[in-house]
């Protein structure tokens, strides 16, 4: 298992790189899912029946089957179903990659025998993974079928897992002209701090990144009583000032400060990318932002830039009576 920490490798799975990253042996995930016309909810409750079928009677290996796309769209969204902690603000995260083996018929159809088998793997390998963080207030905040490769009846399947630091924010005073007043000229990544105050842990990043969660995803996550929030067919793109005008893009290595009146521009800038941008390029249809980070980095020609990553998926309402709660991955059930 790799533990990797916003490695140039997450860009495979993202749009950003605007060039597909897999080799002609690999199987998109989510390429074919839209075959599965039914209710994404029933087709949850329908694997959540067969785990406890199996987990009931593990020596009764039945013939049924499903098909390798049906499998790794239940595992995925019945994973963050049940422990992914989306709406939570994180200050901190990290990115754990595994890959696990799944065998597959002729017709590529998989048993679900072992269809919830590779379902329990994923569980003890993300357990471990965020088990292994050094933060203090653990949390999941998202599990993706990165890409799936098919070598002599065994499916190899990597999975990328995002964790994180739960933490809190202080919302600040908001301006007719934009999130940022006149005194929040920052330098360009925390914790550089302010321009005229360095001893402040944070930055320009860090402040756009508390902004646009306060904007894009806070004010959505209300649901009714009873019930939660949970987000299917996640998808995440990465993308920096290399990519995108109006994102903060600097070859002055001297002059790192960006006034208040450059952030708002920033912000408005990214807002439009993250709401109207990118899911016009990609046709995320119903998909709305779910995560959003953003982290100062060098642009790899001499400047620096702010590296974004959005990730995105279908909100929907499940009830807590029948899908019960977010659990705690560390405790084991």
């Amino acid at each position: 298992m790799k533990n990797k920490l916003f490695t140039i490798t997450a860009l495979c799975l993202s749009a950003v790189v605007l060039a597909a990253c897999s080799k002609d042996s690999t199987t998109k995930p989510n390429a074919d899912v839209n075959h599965m016309s039914n209710d994404p909810i029933e087709k949850l409750r329908t694997f959540r029946k067969q785990i406890e079928s199996v987990k009931a009677h593990p020596e009764a290996k039945s013939a049924e089957t499903i098909t390798v796309s049906e499998t790794l769209w239940n595992i995925e969204n019945t994973f963050n179903l049940t422990y992914s902690e989306t709406e939570q603000y994180y200050s901190r995260t990290n990115d754990h990659e595994f890959t696990l083996s799944l065998p597959v018929n002729e017709d590529h159809d998989v048993l679900v025998y072992d269809a919830v088998n590779l379902y329990s793997n994923v569980i003890d390998q993300a357990r471990a993974a965020i088990a292994s963080d050094a933060f203090e207030d653990k949390g999941f905040i998202s599990l993706t079928v990165k890409e799936a490769t098919e070598d002599g009846g065994l499916m190899h399947i990597t999975f990328s897992g995002k964790t994180g630091e739960r933490s809190n924010y202080n919302l600040p005073i908001a301006h007719v002209a934009g999130p940022f007043g006149l005194d929040d000229n920052w330098l360009f990544a925390a914790p550089m701090g302010k321009c005229d105050d360095p001893d402040i842990p944070s930055g320009a990043d860090e402040q756009l990144q508390e902004q646009l969660y306060i904007e894009l995803i806070e004010p959505f996550i209300e649901t009714n009583a009873n019930s939660r929030n949970i987000y299917i067919d996640r998808k995440r793109f990465v993308f920096d000032g290399t990519n995108y005008s109006g994102v903060y893009y600097n070859t002055d290595l001297d002059n790192l400060c960006i006034d208040h009146v450059s952030m708002n521009d920033y912000y408005y800038s990214e807002k439009q990318i993250i709401l109207r941008i990118i899911p016009g390029q990609y046709h995320l249809y119903n998909h709305s932002p779910i995560s959003i980070e953003i982290h100062g980095a060098s642009s790899g020609d001499g400047a620096v830039t702010h590296r974004n990553e959005i990730e995105y998926g279908i909100r929907m309402e499940v009830s807590k009576d029948e899908f019960g709660d977010i659990e705690n991955l560390l405790i084991q059930q």
